[in-house]
């Protein structure tokens, strides 16, 4: 048995930029979870998606069950692996149609084809809770370790519910700039169990705000680019920067691969739209299935 593959770079107009993603349909090839975490740990990309076609009753909608491995384990929320999916289902699959659903542990989400030639993915907003003091203490003990330089910590926050609750998000100033700044993610796992960091500070050169995200307790050194994060930075941003209700705000994510997005919180509804470009850059055939 072998199974075809493509891989995406998403969150990007140019291809080896933004962040890859394997996207693989096994059609009438049932993969167990142990088969999908094998061959995703194979990959070694950030996360490796699986597409599973679905009935859908609505007229010019596609309906997909969908899910996403890391090396290490499954995730609850993926936004680039989403958004790379999207890509291959309206580009090779689903030609003509302009919306998708997904099927997934954080529900359905949706995905819509621009008129620019973007895809729009709608996941569920994020909340965010303060810490108490002696994680802060922890937190700031970690983030003094990770670089050189000293960075000024202006907020320290972590996520609620089924999708975000391994998520943290530390805003720092301005003062030393994210982008190019080397960084040792060793002391981060000393902030187990929330297994995603998200640093984050105002942006400069037209963007709103800029972040990087690290993992390296679920196989993820640092995310290139990360879609779920900006579920939480999204709002968090919005209310800090006293923007508008709907207001688009642009985001770049400063890793060394680099990619932007645009962001929508819609607080009404409870979502994030998250907006962006992909771009095929690999299709291959895998042809040994563990």
């Amino acid at each position: 048995m072998s199974l075809q593959y493509t891989v995406v770079d998403a969150f990007t107009g140019k291809a080896f930029a933004g962040n890859p993603a394997c996207v693989i349909i096994p059609g009438d090839k049932r993969l167990t979870n142990e088969q999908m975490q094998l061959i995703a740990r194979e990959y070694n990309l950030s996360e490796t998606a699986y597409l599973e076609k679905k009935e859908s009753k609505e007229v010019d909608v596609a309906r997909y069950g969908l899910r996403w491995f890391t090396p290490t384990l499954e995730a609850k929320l993926c936004g680039h692996a989403t958004l790379a999916s999207s890509h291959v289902l309206f580009t090779q699959i689903e030609l003509g149609v302009k919306t998708l659903k997904f099927d997934t542990l954080s529900g359905e989400l949706i995905a819509t084809s621009l008129p620019d030639g973007k895809i729009q993915l709608e996941f569920p907003a994020g909340e965010l809770q303060p810490v108490s003091d002696d994680l802060s203490a922890k937190v700031q003990e970690a983030i003094s370790q990770i670089t050189e330089k000293k960075l000024d910590i202006k907020h320290i926050s972590v996520g609620v519910g089924f999708s975000f609750q391994k998520y943290m998000l530390v805003e720092v100033g301005t003062e030393v700039p994210l982008d190019g700044l080397p960084i040792n993610t060793g002391p981060l796992v000393d902030l187990a169990p929330w297994g995603i960091i998200v640093l984050t500070q105002a942006g400069t050169d037209g963007s709103d705000f800029a972040s990087r995200v690290f993992g390296p307790l679920v196989g993820i050194p640092e995310d290139p680019v990360t879609g779920s994060t900006h579920c939480l930075l999204g709002p968090y941003w919005t209310k800090k920067l006293s923007k508008a209700a709907l207001e688009p705000l642009k985001s770049i994510q400063v890793s060394p691969r680099g990619g932007a997005l645009t962001v929508v919180w819609d607080q009404a509804k409870g979502t994030c739209r998250l907006q962006g470009n992909a771009v095929t850059v690999l299709k291959g055939e895998l042809l040994h299935v563990p």
